[in-house]
């Protein structure tokens, strides 16, 4: 029997996530310690089995071109380590901090390394800002030594993919009813309905539901509106979805209201609660698509309600 989560943990099923793919073409200068302009400096530096071990920080410029005078967009702030006996190859882990307009503010995350005088790749392992979720691979070529004991110039092609910012398979649809009462949402994307209740006599006095997040918490939100002659509750059951949501809105005292709502789930149809009089409406959900929440605007009674629909 699997043991119980400690409640510092929580999980939930994840959805579908669309990405970008982004290309960058960056050229990155290395120039050593103690030469004019050097950005690198070491930290540890062993005897015992030659160099292994030697340590540097490196601050490394990554300009838009080859010429000195290109742009420098970003820098390539982290550790080398000489990380083979034989003195030949560098583990090297840094972070790629962007700073020109365009990407100011966001960083690639990049981890490998490199043979001495050889070319190689380096893997895109995370990000931050607009490169948050980043994975891929740098291709990296050296193009000029500045001579042979300054620097090197590399000419990086980074190829990665993260989510697309934003993303967000939920949608809303509606609201059906008028502009009266006040205007009630949920705080938070909804993922599934787990019980909706609703209070009505002539017309829907008020909604109450709960739902699931989309970071897997239940929450409950209404009721929204005033008391009714009637309470009703649904629950659904565990692989139970709402399809379709169908009503009829009329002009009741002045205002414009809900005067009746159903609910089909792909198990069975709820409802009609309330009065079926006035203009019909549905939500008409695409196919392989529910509705996962409502919002709505009350105040004694429903005056509008729409849906939040995801797709399966």
């Amino acid at each position: 029997m699997a043991a119980k989560n400690p409640s510092y943990y929580q999980t939930g099923p994840c959805q579908e996530v669309k990405q970008n793919e982004h290309f960058l073409h960056l050229f990155m200068d290395q120039h050593v310690q103690g030469t004019a302009g050097a950005n690198q400096a070491s930290i540890v530096k062993p005897t015992e089995f030659g160099d292994f071990g030697h340590t540097a920080v490196v601050d490394w410029s990554v300009r838009d071109g080859r010429a000195p005078n290109a742009t420098i967009v970003a820098r390539a702030q982290g550790t080398a380590i000489l990380s083979d006996m034989s003195g030949q190859t560098w583990f090297m882990c840094y972070t790629m901090v962007f700073n020109d307009e365009r990407f100011k503010g966001s960083s690639l995350q990049l981890l490998g390394t490199h043979v001495t005088a050889k070319d190689g790749q380096y893997a895109v392992v995370g990000g931050t800002g607009e490169f948050v979720g980043a994975n891929g691979v740098v291709n990296v070529k050296i193009i000029e030594f500045l001579d042979t004991t300054t620097g090197v110039i590399r000419e990086l092609n980074i190829r990665f993919s993260c989510p697309c910012p934003n993303q967000s398979p939920v949608t809303k649809m509606g609201p059906w009813g008028g502009n009266g009462g006040t205007s009630f949402d949920i705080p938070d994307l909804p993922r599934s309905i787990q019980s909706v209740t609703v209070r009505c006599g002539d017309v829907i006095n008020s909604l109450a539901y709960s739902y699931v997040d989309k970071d897997g918490q239940k929450k409950n939100v209404g009721p929204w509106g005033g008391a009714g002659a009637l309470s009703v509750t649904i629950t659904l059951a565990s692989s139970e979805i709402v399809k379709q949501v169908t009503g009829t809105t009329n002009i009741i005292g002045g205002d414009t209201v809900v005067t009746s709502l159903a609910f089909v789930t792909n198990v069975t149809m709820y409802g009609p609660f309330g009065k079926e009089n006035g203009t019909p409406f549905s939500s008409q959900v695409p196919d392989k698509s529910s509705i996962v929440g409502f919002y709505a605007r009350a105040g004694g009674s429903v005056n509008a309600f729409g849906v939040y629909v995801c797709p399966n």
